[in-house]
């Protein structure tokens, strides 16, 4: 291993080689630089036809995925994309690919009541909203400089079908019981995935501790998020981060918390860098529904990413 690796915290590499032994060397590699610029359509304001068309009157340079649709890498300085009108009338999202997969898996439709319980700076409570024109959104943010990024974008998205509260998520359960067919919750976690060595501000905070912290909070908010589900209702939990205590720890908590009342579901994508979800870490077995979650293995422009999707289940 480089030298250069060891700039990050011993006990998360430590960490970082039981949980991906398979894929070490590679992910420590996607620490080194910054993920390639990803974008996707908003479909409120333009579509793929017409998108593209406008790039290439921009003489912009891109890459068009396969999946998810919608989606593009950028082949230019972002600097220059930013510069155009595409960007600046919000025809498009900056945004990384990984952190599009939560809303397409929630599969967000015309008609529900959709939830996004963290949903500052905007990113997938914008997807949601261009994905659902007609749908009945509402976006929870309970930091105050981030409600009003959030607001910011909304309406450079033209995203209108969205009702923004300033609202710690925790309290949603008594705001809305039983009241969403739908929701998201992208929870807050310790940001493993966003590590770079270049970059100290990105990882000098890493502590268990922190991650204690953040199973505390994720608890508290996913617990919260499924009494104001309706029965039937999906819930897709996510988070950017490596860390089996707040990934499949928190689903195997979930599980035995709520028991007859939830079920997990199989989620399938169309990548090459997914593996299923731990069963096991540190001497506890999880419960064996963990491995129907997905890990999003980073590469060089996807981020290191956990998804959980679940239903809950009618009396």
């Amino acid at each position: 291993m480089k030298d250069i690796f060891y700039k990050l915290p011993k006990e998360f590499l430590e960490r970082l080689i039981e949980i991906y032994p398979r894929h070490y060397n590679n992910i420590l590699n996607t620490f080194l630089n910054k993920k390639l610029t990803t974008f996707r359509v908003n479909y409120l304001k333009t579509d793929l036809v017409n998108l593209k068309e406008s790039l290439k009157r921009e003489n912009i340079s891109y890459k068009e995925l396969q999946f998810p649709k919608g989606a593009f890498i950028l082949k230019e300085t972002l600097n220059r994309l930013q510069a155009t009108s595409i960007y600046n009338n919000g025809l498009i999202y900056v945004q990384n690919v990984s952190s599009m997969l939560p809303v397409i898996l929630l599969e967000p439709k015309d008609g529900e009541k959709i939830l996004d319980v963290c949903a500052a700076p905007g990113a997938k409570t914008t997807q949601i909203a261009s994905l659902a024109k007609n749908s009945e959104i509402v976006a929870i943010e309970k930091i105050r400089i981030r409600y009003y990024k959030l607001l910011a974008n909304l309406k450079i998205q033209g995203a209108n079908n969205v009702k923004p509260y300033l609202l710690d998520g925790i309290f949603i359960r008594k705001k809305f019981p039983e009241y969403f067919d739908k929701i998201l919750l992208d929870a807050p976690c310790s940001a493993e995935a966003r590590f770079l060595i270049h970059d100290p501000h990105t990882y000098k905070y890493w502590r268990i501790k922190k991650i204690c912290e953040m199973v505390h909070k994720q608890k508290k908010l996913i617990q919260s998020a499924f009494f104001a589900l309706k029965e039937g209702g999906i819930l897709v939990y996510s988070t950017c981060t490596f860390s089996p205590e707040e990934n499949e720890g928190i689903i195997d908590w979930f599980i035995n918390k709520f028991k007859d009342k939830l079920e997990v579901l199989p989620i399938e994508l169309n990548l090459s860098n997914v593996m299923s979800g731990l069963t096991s870490w540190e001497g506890k077995k999880f419960s064996k529904e963990c491995n129907l979650t997905k890990r999003i293995i980073p590469n060089d422009f996807m981020e290191g990413f956990f998804i959980a999707k679940i239903r809950k289940i009618t009396s």
